[in-house]
């Protein structure tokens, strides 16, 4: 009788507990190894960036705004050669050592001599010295002008060198007992759970309402969805198909999700295929796509359809309002019209050929396995047939997906860019001459006037000129059609409102709800627990 007694006033206990407890999901890939090392990838990893280790500035994922954190200022030289920050006085590391630029140079450094931790790669762009001024600044020396190397620099997790300093070979630390300047101290570990708990030292301690963080292991999926709907997690980052029906209509007033844009998809075409080469024929095939049909039927309607121009809706202030009347959307009619202004004729099965017969027949290769994606491409291809075109998808191991891409070995491709912290990368990385079929340039888009346009967005400091190039390469997009914008991947983030209000979402996105960077501590602090 004791016993059970024991029992149910342990249960309680553990109840009341984790009413005050806010617990996510980190990762479905199993139970956790012990690592908080910031510059490796994987559940405890994430959650050390951030929640133990800090950069120098958080840049919102959502807005691209630079939000002072360990450093309160920077400031460049005239020639855009030289960046001094300005490191925040009174901060501590949470074994209450003092924070300095002592730390600050030695982790640069640190990351010079071992690469592999260079996550950002951040001395491979440019960076030539980082020296320290005195305790409360540091200065960093270029090899060449970038002014956009700041957002690498700032995003590099700051670590205490009185500790990494004395090992022997960083890359393989497992900071197993890790040493932070961030809001949170390693709780209990096990494989299953782990906790980290609210550090009573921290510099901003005053805006941390959440005193302990709970992060369960799970093998999948469906078990992390389970837990999600039994009311045992606050914070889910999971693919969560019918979500609406499944999640939400079990309790609408206490349960939410939002998928803000993501990485982009588009679809490319080989631009050294020579029927590409004609930008009055991309333009037919984007008039034949309805890409709100695409996200319906092709991603049930779990994506943002996107912008022709491709600017995420935190960044719509660069967005030329001037060129929206050459955004262009569905017209079946205009693009046959096109078609045959090119000299195709439609044939006897409404499928154009060219005047020596060839029919306009192309092979859309998509990663197998993909299903989302595969719909979507089966999609296009319905699509596309209106409009008197032929598109065979064909499903592609994912490696000789990318290698057939590397090789210019397609015709057309449904891929992605990857977007980075604001549109000034995606650009660079979308349309850049340097990224072509082997980075995000995946089509082979190949223009000296796009590159100029695109240098400029590293070689000032000045936002208005970056703005005017960047509307420059909007007109690009519209008028040239290098790739086809169809729609944002989704960000999946669920949350429950039982314990902790003040979670980002649609009506108020303050910040991209990820869990691998500094995001999340920025989500932490606009946490209140419900009375």
């Amino acid at each position: 009788m004791k016993k059970i007694l024991l029992f149910v006033v342990i249960s309680v206990l553990s109840v009341v507990s984790l009413a005050s407890t806010l617990s996510m999901i980190m990762d479905v890939t199993g139970p956790f190894s012990r690592n908080f090392n910031p510059y490796f990838s994987g559940g405890s990893n994430f959650s050390a960036r951030g929640f133990i280790y800090e950069t120098l500035f958080y840049i919102n994922g959502y807005t691209g705004e630079v939000v002072p954190w360990l450093a309160t200022n920077y400031e460049w030289s005239d020639d855009y050669l030289e960046l001094e920050v300005t490191l925040r006085e009174n901060v501590k590391w949470s074994d209450g050592k003092n924070f300095n630029a002592d730390d600050v140079v030695f982790t640069f450094n640190m990351i010079k001599a071992y690469p592999a931790l260079d996550i950002g790669g951040v001395w491979q762009k440019g960076l030539k010295e980082v020296t320290k001024v005195d305790d409360q600044h540091v200065r960093f020396v270029l090899s060449k002008i970038d002014t956009l190397i700041y957002t690498d620099i700032f995003s590099v997790y700051i670590v205490p060198q009185h500790i990494w300093a004395t090992l022997n070979d960083p890359t393989t630390y497992t900071a197993e007992n890790p040493v932070g300047t961030g809001a949170y101290l390693l709780g209990q570990f096990t494989s299953q759970v782990y906790t980290l708990e609210k550090n009573k030292n921290y510099w901003q301690e005053e805006k941390v309402k959440v005193s302990t963080i709970r992060i369960p292991a799970f093998t999948g999926n469906d078990a992390a969805q389970l837990a999600l709907m039994n009311k045992e997690i606050d914070w889910g980052t999971l693919f969560f198909p019918n979500i609406e029906n499944i999640f939400i209509k079990a309790d609408p007033e206490n349960r939410g999700y939002w998928l803000p844009e993501g990485n982009p998809v588009l679809l490319f075409f080989n631009l050294d295929d020579e029927r590409f080469k004609d930008e009055n024929f991309r333009k037919a095939i984007a008039l034949g796509i309805d890409n709100e049909q695409v996200v319906q039927l092709g991603m049930s309607n779990l994506a943002t359809v996107s912008n022709p121009v491709l600017i995420k809706g935190g960044f719509s202030e660069l967005i030329n309002g001037n060129l929206k009347h050459l955004w262009y959307t569905k017209d079946t009619e205009q693009a046959k019209k096109m078609l045959n202004d090119l000299g195709y004729s439609i044939g006897r099965d409404d499928i154009f050929s060219d005047a020596r017969g060839n029919k306009l027949s192309f092979e859309l290769i998509v990663p197998a396995g993909w299903t989302d994606w595969i719909a979507v491409s089966q999609v296009l291809s319905s699509q596309l047939k209106q409009i008197g075109i032929d598109v065979v998808v064909s499903q592609v191991d994912f490696g000789l997906y990318l290698e057939r891409i590397r090789n210019k070995d397609f015709e057309l491709a449904l891929s992605w860019v990857n977007y980075g912290i604001n549109p000034y990368f995606f650009y660079e990385r979308w349309l850049h001459s340097t990224n072509a079929y082997s980075g995000d340039n995946r089509g082979g888009w190949i223009s000296l006037t796009t590159d100029s346009l695109l240098e400029i967005f590293r070689n000032t400091s000045d936002e208005k000129e970056r703005e005017l190039a960047i509307s420059s390469l909007q007109l690009i997009a519209l008028q040239e059609v290098p790739s086809i914008p169809l729609f944002y991947n989704p960000t999946w983030f669920e949350y429950t409102t039982y314990n902790f209000e003040g979670w980002p979402n649609e009506e108020n996105p303050y910040a991209l709800p990820t869990i691998t960077g500094m995001d999340k501590a920025y989500i932490i602090m606009n946490l209140e627990p419900v009375k």
